[in-house]
């Protein structure tokens, strides 16, 4: 049996830079973690927390050399990629990355700075939560919510309906900030839900209303189960549009040339 230490080293090419002390983070808080991935899912949640929670108060972000050359701003004003908010009333610490890193050797050690931080005296986190979305083809009509979480989590989890993964892999920044939860004191789950490979706002909203059940919230879900709506009218239709293309070419000859159908 791996026995778990209480700290862990921090990343040597990260760091997470705490700019507002005026909230006390209490102990024993959660963290959930939006990282750009398939489906944005981890985003799109992370922004919906954001948003919607009243307390919710923008306290720091995380640096690392190996993000990539890109700034984000909103209404004008310039944001980091990677930030960090955190709510009282729920105890919930946000973590936003809206960027994907450059290299995949970055994971490691962003998993070991966040991980580091997060068990820190002035944090003192109990777990850390993460997404990742499931690549589908074709239309989604359903998004249920799956688990994977470690052995002492399970009958906890178990209580809220969620469908848990018997098998398979975990990819991406996640996977490597899961594999640190499990040699630490930190409680480390991940929910997964089926995602096209272009923003899915509707996986998002699932992932949500679980996160509502277990963290006692009401973040509506309603804007973005819309949002997806339209992004799936949108794919009809292009679909729609592709295959009538399609039809025209194969039936149609020009100059004695016959198109060949080369995709099913």
């Amino acid at each position: 049996m791996v026995i778990k230490e209480y700290v862990c080293d921090a990343g040597e090419k990260s760091k997470v830079v705490i700019e507002d002390f005026s909230v006390e983070i209490k102990d024993d808080s959660t963290i959930i973690l939006g990282l750009a991935g398939i489906g944005l899912i981890g985003p799109i949640i992370a922004n919906s927390l954001i948003e919607q929670i009243l307390d919710i108060k923008e306290i720091g972000f995380v640096t690392s050399e190996y993000l990539p050359p890109i700034s984000t701003f909103y209404d004008g004003i310039l944001k980091h990629p990677f930030r960090i908010y955190y709510s009282p009333l729920y105890n919930l610490i946000v973590g936003i990355c809206e960027v994907p890193f450059e290299i995949s050797s970055a994971y490691n050690d962003l998993a070991k700075t966040i991980n580091n931080w997060a068990l820190n005296e002035d944090v003192k986190a109990k777990q850390i939560v993460v997404f990742q979305g499931i690549p589908q083809r074709g239309m989604i009509d359903e998004f249920p919510v799956y688990y994977a979480a470690e052995e002492e989590l399970i009958d906890y989890l178990e209580q809220f309906n969620l469908k848990k993964f018997e098998k398979g892999i975990i990819v991406g920044p996640e996977s490597t900030i899961i594999n640190e939860t499990l040699t630490n004191k930190l409680q480390g789950y991940v929910l997964f839900a089926p995602v096209y490979q272009i923003p899915t706002p509707e996986a998002a909203a699932s992932i949500i209303k679980v996160l509502n059940q277990i963290y006692k919230m009401d973040i509506d879900v309603n804007p973005l189960l819309e949002e997806g709506k339209e992004i799936k009218e949108k794919m009809l239709e292009l679909a729609e549009k592709a295959q009538e293309y399609r039809r025209k070419q194969l039936s149609s000859k020009s100059g004695g040339e016959e198109y060949t159908e080369y995709y099913r």
